[in-house]
């Protein structure tokens, strides 16, 4: 669990690191940016004491707004952060089971 909870208190973090670089940009748009929200949403939806939900509010709002935005399938970026995230998280939450 700890180690859950250290990785949701990174995200935002990350999140906004991978915003502000040109070369994620691209990401924003992709299928494994919004595969990376989804399961973040489910993991905050499961853990109410993880984090703050206000401080990623912004983040995962983007996520109930898909539906507006056109999203590509993968881009088959390499290495590709939002992918490797969502692996770190289903990882961590399954220790935690």
């Amino acid at each position: 669990m700890i180690e859950l909870r250290k990785f949701v208190e990174n995200f935002y973090k990350r999140i906004t690191d991978l915003k502000r670089n040109d070369e994620y940009k691209k990401c924003l748009n992709c299928d494994c940016y919004f595969g990376l929200l989804y399961y973040m949403n489910e993991e905050l939806q499961k853990n109410q004491d993880l984090i703050n939900k206000q401080k990623l509010a912004d983040i995962l709002s983007a996520f109930n707004k898909r539906k507006e935005i056109k999203i590509y399938k993968c881009l088959g970026c390499d290495p590709c952060p939002p992918a490797e995230w969502t692996a770190e998280l289903i990882r961590k939450s399954q220790t935690r089971q």
